[in-house]
Protein backbone atom coordinates (compact mmCIF):
# COMPACT_ATOMS: atom_id res chain seq x y z
CA UNK A 1 0.00 0.00 0.00
CA UNK A 2 2.78 2.43 0.95
CA UNK A 3 4.67 1.48 -2.22
CA UNK A 4 1.69 2.28 -4.43
CA UNK A 5 1.29 5.61 -2.65
CA UNK A 6 4.91 6.57 -3.26
CA UNK A 7 4.89 5.66 -6.94
CA UNK A 8 1.71 7.70 -7.42
CA UNK A 9 3.14 10.85 -5.76
CA UNK A 10 4.66 12.45 -8.91
CA UNK A 11 1.39 11.84 -10.78
CA UNK A 12 -0.69 13.33 -7.96
CA UNK A 13 1.56 16.39 -7.67
CA UNK A 14 1.36 17.04 -11.41
CA UNK A 15 -2.40 16.45 -11.39
CA UNK A 16 -2.80 18.96 -8.55
CA UNK A 17 -0.87 21.65 -10.43
CA UNK A 18 -2.62 20.89 -13.72
CA UNK A 19 -5.99 21.50 -12.02
CA UNK A 20 -4.63 24.61 -10.29
CA UNK A 21 -3.32 26.15 -13.50
CA UNK A 22 -6.47 25.14 -15.40
CA UNK A 23 -8.61 27.01 -12.86
CA UNK A 24 -6.25 29.98 -13.02
CA UNK A 25 -6.54 29.92 -16.81
CA UNK A 26 -10.26 30.69 -16.51
CA UNK A 27 -10.11 33.18 -13.66
CA UNK A 28 -6.82 35.06 -14.01
CA UNK A 29 -6.09 37.95 -16.35
CA UNK A 30 -2.71 36.61 -17.47
CA UNK A 31 -1.97 36.20 -21.15
CA UNK A 32 -3.47 33.02 -22.68
CA UNK A 33 -0.06 32.01 -24.04
CA UNK A 34 1.44 32.13 -20.53
CA UNK A 35 -1.45 30.39 -18.78
CA UNK A 36 -1.81 27.76 -21.46
CA UNK A 37 1.87 26.78 -21.64
CA UNK A 38 2.31 26.05 -17.91
CA UNK A 39 -0.99 24.15 -17.85
CA UNK A 40 0.02 22.04 -20.86
CA UNK A 41 3.35 21.30 -19.19
CA UNK A 42 1.69 19.91 -16.06
CA UNK A 43 -0.97 18.10 -18.09
CA UNK A 44 1.74 16.31 -20.09
CA UNK A 45 3.66 15.59 -16.87
CA UNK A 46 0.49 14.14 -15.32
CA UNK A 47 0.08 11.76 -18.27
CA UNK A 48 3.78 10.87 -18.11
CA UNK A 49 3.66 9.94 -14.43
CA UNK A 50 0.33 8.17 -14.88
CA UNK A 51 2.16 5.91 -17.34
CA UNK A 52 4.91 5.47 -14.74
CA UNK A 53 2.32 4.58 -12.13
CA UNK A 54 0.69 2.02 -14.43
CA UNK A 55 4.07 0.53 -15.32
CA UNK A 56 5.27 0.13 -11.73
CA UNK A 57 1.87 -1.15 -10.68
CA UNK A 58 2.39 -4.07 -13.04
CA UNK A 59 0.10 -2.85 -15.84
CA UNK A 60 2.34 -3.02 -18.94
CA UNK A 61 -0.13 -1.70 -21.53
CA UNK A 62 0.95 -0.93 -25.10
CA UNK A 63 -1.19 2.24 -25.04
CA UNK A 64 0.73 3.47 -22.00
CA UNK A 65 4.05 2.78 -23.73
CA UNK A 66 2.87 4.81 -26.69
CA UNK A 67 1.72 7.81 -24.60
CA UNK A 68 4.82 7.55 -22.42
CA UNK A 69 7.08 7.93 -25.45
CA UNK A 70 5.10 10.92 -26.72
CA UNK A 71 4.71 12.92 -23.51
CA UNK A 72 8.30 12.17 -22.51
CA UNK A 73 9.29 14.18 -25.59
CA UNK A 74 6.71 16.91 -24.88
CA UNK A 75 7.30 18.00 -21.28
CA UNK A 76 10.53 19.93 -21.75
CA UNK A 77 9.52 21.68 -24.99
CA UNK A 78 6.30 22.73 -23.24
CA UNK A 79 8.28 24.08 -20.31
CA UNK A 80 10.48 25.99 -22.73
CA UNK A 81 7.31 27.39 -24.29
CA UNK A 82 6.31 28.59 -20.80
CA UNK A 83 9.70 30.30 -20.33
CA UNK A 84 9.35 32.06 -23.68
CA UNK A 85 5.85 33.21 -22.73
CA UNK A 86 7.04 34.34 -19.28
CA UNK A 87 9.82 36.46 -20.77
CA UNK A 88 7.51 37.71 -23.55
CA UNK A 89 9.96 36.49 -26.17
CA UNK A 90 8.82 36.48 -29.76
CA UNK A 91 7.53 33.23 -31.20
CA UNK A 92 10.16 31.30 -33.15
CA UNK A 93 10.62 27.91 -34.75
CA UNK A 94 12.23 26.49 -31.59
CA UNK A 95 9.18 25.11 -29.79
CA UNK A 96 7.70 23.41 -32.91
CA UNK A 97 11.11 21.89 -33.68
CA UNK A 98 11.47 20.65 -30.10
CA UNK A 99 7.99 19.08 -30.31
CA UNK A 100 8.71 17.43 -33.67
CA UNK A 101 10.28 14.26 -32.12
CA UNK A 102 7.06 13.73 -30.13
CA UNK A 103 5.02 13.94 -33.35
CA UNK A 104 7.36 11.51 -35.10
CA UNK A 105 7.21 9.12 -32.13
CA UNK A 106 3.40 9.28 -32.15
CA UNK A 107 3.36 8.10 -35.78
CA UNK A 108 6.29 5.66 -35.82
CA UNK A 109 5.50 3.73 -32.65
CA UNK A 110 2.16 2.23 -33.79
CA UNK A 111 3.52 1.67 -37.32
CA UNK A 112 6.59 -0.05 -35.95
CA UNK A 113 4.60 -2.22 -33.55
CA UNK A 114 1.95 -3.22 -36.06
CA UNK A 115 4.45 -3.88 -38.83
CA UNK A 116 6.98 -5.55 -36.55
CA UNK A 117 9.68 -3.17 -37.83
CA UNK A 118 10.66 -1.66 -34.48
CA UNK A 119 11.44 -3.25 -31.16
CA UNK A 120 10.10 -1.43 -28.08
CA UNK A 121 13.59 -1.35 -26.55
CA UNK A 122 15.05 0.32 -29.66
CA UNK A 123 12.19 2.81 -29.70
CA UNK A 124 12.81 3.90 -26.13
CA UNK A 125 16.57 4.14 -26.74
CA UNK A 126 15.88 6.70 -29.47
CA UNK A 127 13.39 8.47 -27.18
CA UNK A 128 16.02 8.76 -24.43
CA UNK A 129 18.59 10.23 -26.80
CA UNK A 130 16.10 12.78 -28.11
CA UNK A 131 15.04 13.54 -24.55
CA UNK A 132 18.63 14.29 -23.48
CA UNK A 133 19.16 16.61 -26.46
CA UNK A 134 15.91 18.43 -25.63
CA UNK A 135 16.86 18.90 -21.99
CA UNK A 136 20.30 20.30 -22.82
CA UNK A 137 18.81 22.64 -25.44
CA UNK A 138 16.08 23.89 -23.09
CA UNK A 139 18.54 24.51 -20.25
CA UNK A 140 21.03 26.43 -22.38
CA UNK A 141 18.37 28.45 -24.17
CA UNK A 142 16.34 28.95 -20.97
CA UNK A 143 19.22 30.65 -19.17
CA UNK A 144 19.92 32.60 -22.35
CA UNK A 145 16.33 33.86 -22.42
CA UNK A 146 16.56 35.06 -18.82
CA UNK A 147 19.87 36.80 -19.47
CA UNK A 148 18.51 38.49 -22.59
CA UNK A 149 15.32 39.56 -20.82
CA UNK A 150 17.31 40.96 -17.89
CA UNK A 151 19.30 43.02 -20.38
CA UNK A 152 16.05 44.29 -21.92
CA UNK A 153 14.86 45.38 -18.46
CA UNK A 154 18.16 47.06 -17.60
CA UNK A 155 18.28 48.91 -20.92
CA UNK A 156 14.70 50.15 -20.62
CA UNK A 157 14.04 51.05 -16.98
CA UNK A 158 16.13 53.03 -14.52
CA UNK A 159 14.80 51.18 -11.48
CA UNK A 160 15.65 47.62 -10.50
CA UNK A 161 12.75 46.09 -12.42
CA UNK A 162 14.75 43.04 -13.45
CA UNK A 163 14.11 41.85 -9.86
CA UNK A 164 10.80 40.54 -11.25
CA UNK A 165 12.83 37.80 -12.94
CA UNK A 166 14.49 36.55 -9.75
CA UNK A 167 11.79 33.93 -9.02
CA UNK A 168 12.27 32.73 -12.59
CA UNK A 169 15.96 32.14 -11.93
CA UNK A 170 14.96 29.99 -8.94
CA UNK A 171 12.48 28.27 -11.23
CA UNK A 172 15.19 27.47 -13.75
CA UNK A 173 17.60 26.24 -11.06
CA UNK A 174 14.91 23.85 -9.83
CA UNK A 175 14.29 22.94 -13.43
CA UNK A 176 18.02 22.22 -13.90
CA UNK A 177 18.07 19.87 -10.94
CA UNK A 178 14.91 18.18 -12.19
CA UNK A 179 16.46 17.88 -15.66
CA UNK A 180 19.66 16.24 -14.42
CA UNK A 181 17.71 13.69 -12.41
CA UNK A 182 15.36 13.12 -15.36
CA UNK A 183 18.27 12.42 -17.73
CA UNK A 184 19.84 9.97 -15.28
CA UNK A 185 16.56 8.17 -14.65
CA UNK A 186 15.75 8.07 -18.35
CA UNK A 187 19.02 6.43 -19.25
CA UNK A 188 18.78 4.00 -16.36
CA UNK A 189 15.38 3.01 -17.74
CA UNK A 190 12.23 1.99 -15.92
CA UNK A 191 13.28 -1.64 -15.78
CA UNK A 192 16.10 -0.68 -13.42
CA UNK A 193 13.45 0.23 -10.86
CA UNK A 194 11.41 -2.92 -11.27
CA UNK A 195 11.84 -3.80 -7.61
CA UNK A 196 9.78 -2.00 -4.99
CA UNK A 197 12.53 -0.31 -2.98
CA UNK A 198 14.62 1.48 -5.67
CA UNK A 199 11.65 3.29 -7.22
CA UNK A 200 10.54 4.96 -3.98
CA UNK A 201 13.52 7.36 -3.72
CA UNK A 202 13.36 8.85 -7.25
CA UNK A 203 9.56 9.09 -6.95
CA UNK A 204 9.89 11.10 -3.73
CA UNK A 205 12.65 13.34 -5.16
CA UNK A 206 10.74 14.07 -8.36
CA UNK A 207 7.57 14.81 -6.37
CA UNK A 208 9.36 17.44 -4.30
CA UNK A 209 10.98 19.03 -7.36
CA UNK A 210 7.76 19.02 -9.40
CA UNK A 211 5.87 20.59 -6.51
CA UNK A 212 8.60 23.23 -6.14
CA UNK A 213 8.41 24.07 -9.85
CA UNK A 214 4.65 24.52 -9.63
CA UNK A 215 4.85 26.58 -6.44
CA UNK A 216 7.41 29.02 -7.85
CA UNK A 217 5.53 29.25 -11.17
CA UNK A 218 2.30 30.01 -9.30
CA UNK A 219 4.01 32.87 -7.43
CA UNK A 220 5.93 34.29 -10.39
CA UNK A 221 4.03 37.34 -11.59
CA UNK A 222 5.48 39.59 -14.28
CA UNK A 223 2.94 42.18 -15.47
CA UNK A 224 2.75 42.26 -19.29
CA UNK A 225 3.35 46.00 -19.42
CA UNK A 226 6.55 45.58 -17.37
CA UNK A 227 8.35 43.55 -20.04
CA UNK A 228 9.90 45.75 -22.72
CA UNK A 229 9.43 44.72 -26.32
CA UNK A 230 12.38 43.30 -28.18
CA UNK A 231 13.84 46.06 -30.31
CA UNK A 232 15.01 45.56 -33.88
CA UNK A 233 18.74 45.89 -34.50
CA UNK A 234 19.43 49.48 -35.44
CA UNK A 235 21.96 50.71 -37.94
CA UNK A 236 25.24 51.52 -36.27
CA UNK A 237 26.16 55.15 -35.86
CA UNK A 238 29.60 56.35 -36.84
CA UNK A 239 32.02 56.99 -34.00
CA UNK A 240 31.53 60.75 -34.37
CA UNK A 241 27.74 60.42 -34.30
CA UNK A 242 27.92 58.20 -31.22
CA UNK A 243 30.18 60.69 -29.44
CA UNK A 244 27.84 63.56 -30.29
CA UNK A 245 24.86 61.58 -29.01
CA UNK A 246 26.55 60.53 -25.77
CA UNK A 247 27.66 64.11 -25.19
CA UNK A 248 24.07 65.26 -25.61
CA UNK A 249 22.87 62.49 -23.26
CA UNK A 250 25.39 63.48 -20.56
CA UNK A 251 24.49 67.16 -20.91
CA UNK A 252 20.74 66.57 -20.67
CA UNK A 253 21.13 64.25 -17.69
CA UNK A 254 23.35 66.75 -15.89
CA UNK A 255 21.37 69.91 -16.66
CA UNK A 256 17.84 68.54 -16.44
CA UNK A 257 18.62 66.01 -13.71
CA UNK A 258 16.40 63.41 -15.35
CA UNK A 259 17.82 60.78 -13.01
CA UNK A 260 15.83 62.29 -10.13
CA UNK A 261 12.69 60.82 -11.74
CA UNK A 262 12.29 57.40 -10.10
CA UNK A 263 10.24 56.17 -13.08
CA UNK A 264 12.68 57.34 -15.75
CA UNK A 265 12.81 55.10 -18.84
CA UNK A 266 15.06 54.94 -21.86
CA UNK A 267 12.19 56.39 -23.92
CA UNK A 268 12.08 59.49 -21.69
CA UNK A 269 15.78 60.05 -22.22
CA UNK A 270 15.51 59.40 -25.97
CA UNK A 271 12.74 62.00 -26.26
CA UNK A 272 14.81 64.49 -24.27
CA UNK A 273 17.77 64.20 -26.67
CA UNK A 274 15.68 63.92 -29.84
CA UNK A 275 16.72 60.37 -30.69
CA UNK A 276 15.22 56.87 -30.41
CA UNK A 277 15.59 54.39 -27.57
CA UNK A 278 17.72 51.93 -29.55
CA UNK A 279 20.33 54.53 -30.51
CA UNK A 280 20.44 55.92 -26.97
CA UNK A 281 20.79 52.47 -25.44
CA UNK A 282 23.54 51.49 -27.89
CA UNK A 283 25.42 54.73 -27.28
CA UNK A 284 25.46 54.16 -23.51
CA UNK A 285 26.34 50.47 -23.84
CA UNK A 286 29.21 51.02 -26.27
CA UNK A 287 30.66 54.14 -24.68
CA UNK A 288 30.48 53.24 -21.00
CA UNK A 289 30.08 49.43 -21.31
CA UNK A 290 27.15 49.48 -18.89
CA UNK A 291 23.37 49.27 -19.18
CA UNK A 292 20.97 52.20 -19.09
CA UNK A 293 19.91 51.38 -15.51
CA UNK A 294 23.56 51.26 -14.40
CA UNK A 295 24.24 54.58 -16.14
CA UNK A 296 21.34 56.23 -14.32
CA UNK A 297 22.37 54.61 -11.03
CA UNK A 298 25.81 56.25 -11.36
CA UNK A 299 24.17 59.65 -11.79
CA UNK A 300 21.93 59.06 -8.80
CA UNK A 301 24.76 57.95 -6.53
CA UNK A 302 26.88 60.96 -7.55
CA UNK A 303 23.98 63.27 -6.71
CA UNK A 304 23.32 61.45 -3.43
CA UNK A 305 26.99 61.94 -2.50
CA UNK A 306 26.60 65.70 -2.91
CA UNK A 307 23.61 65.65 -0.59
CA UNK A 308 25.41 63.50 1.98
CA UNK A 309 28.35 65.95 1.93
CA UNK A 310 26.10 68.88 2.71
CA UNK A 311 27.00 70.11 6.23
CA UNK A 312 23.55 71.68 6.57
CA UNK A 313 22.18 68.30 7.66
CA UNK A 314 22.55 67.86 11.39
CA UNK A 315 21.99 64.10 11.44
CA UNK A 316 22.98 61.18 9.26
CA UNK A 317 19.38 59.97 9.11
CA UNK A 318 18.04 63.24 7.73
CA UNK A 319 20.79 63.41 5.11
CA UNK A 320 20.24 59.80 4.00
CA UNK A 321 16.45 60.13 3.81
CA UNK A 322 16.78 63.28 1.73
CA UNK A 323 19.42 61.65 -0.49
CA UNK A 324 17.11 58.75 -1.25
CA UNK A 325 14.14 60.96 -2.07
CA UNK A 326 15.98 63.61 -4.07
CA UNK A 327 18.30 61.34 -6.07
CA UNK A 328 15.48 59.29 -7.60
CA UNK A 329 15.91 55.84 -6.06
CA UNK A 330 12.68 53.86 -6.05
CA UNK A 331 13.30 52.22 -2.66
CA UNK A 332 15.55 52.37 0.39
CA UNK A 333 16.82 48.85 -0.28
CA UNK A 334 17.89 49.70 -3.82
CA UNK A 335 19.61 52.88 -2.64
CA UNK A 336 21.64 51.14 0.06
CA UNK A 337 22.60 48.26 -2.24
CA UNK A 338 23.62 50.41 -5.21
CA UNK A 339 25.43 52.99 -3.06
CA UNK A 340 27.47 50.26 -1.36
CA UNK A 341 28.28 48.63 -4.71
CA UNK A 342 29.55 51.89 -6.21
CA UNK A 343 31.35 53.46 -3.25
CA UNK A 344 32.30 50.47 -1.12
CA UNK A 345 30.67 52.17 1.90
CA UNK A 346 27.25 52.58 3.42
CA UNK A 347 25.75 56.10 3.17
CA UNK A 348 26.42 56.70 6.89
CA UNK A 349 30.05 55.59 6.54
CA UNK A 350 30.49 57.79 3.50
CA UNK A 351 29.00 60.82 5.26
CA UNK A 352 31.31 60.36 8.26
CA UNK A 353 34.46 59.71 6.25
CA UNK A 354 36.76 62.78 6.45
CA UNK A 355 37.44 62.72 2.70
CA UNK A 356 33.74 63.05 1.96
CA UNK A 357 33.17 66.11 4.12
Amino acid sequence: MLYRLFISLPMLVCFFWSIFFLIRWFYSEEEPRLKGSIWLFYLAATILYFDHWMYFSGERLIACEWTYGIVNLCVYPLYFMYLRALTRSKKTWEVPMLLLPALVAAVLFPIGRLGGMMDTKDFFTVVRICFMVQVIWVLVRGFGLLRHTTERFDNTYSDDRSRLLRPTHILLLLFTLTSIISIVLNFMGRDYFAEDAPVVLPAAIMSVLLYGLGYVAAHTVIPPDSVPEEQPIAEEHSHEESMNLISKIDTVMREQKLYTNANLTILDLANAVGSNRTYVSNAINRTYHISFSQYVARQRVAYAQLILRDPAYRSDKAAIVDAIIRSGFASDQTFYRVFKEQTGMTPAQYRNTPESV
